[in-house]
């Protein structure tokens, strides 16, 4: 693995559906913190998946924008 690799965490999420678009929203408005993907899955389930990258530099301020939207919305981590 090479060093910028080395750099980049990763965090895969579960939030519902509906709460999903104001993670989005929140992750936008926060620029540079992170780069995220929505994970391919069921368009019928009620929650979605989501990869969130971020330089390890900035994984401090990931995890508090994190946890402070889990303290009004569910929020699972899955690795």
């Amino acid at each position: 693995m090479d060093k910028m690799n080395q750099e980049i965490l990763s965090y895969t999420i579960r939030v519902s559906k509906r709460d999903s678009s104001m993670l989005y929203f929140i992750l936008e408005s926060n620029e540079n913190i992170a780069f995220y993907s929505t994970l391919p899955g069921d368009k019928s389930e009620a929650y979605r998946d989501i990869q969130i990258n971020c330089h390890i530099s900035m994984k401090p301020h990931l995890d508090s924008v994190l946890e402070h939207f889990s303290k009004k919305y569910p929020l699972e981590y899955l690795s």
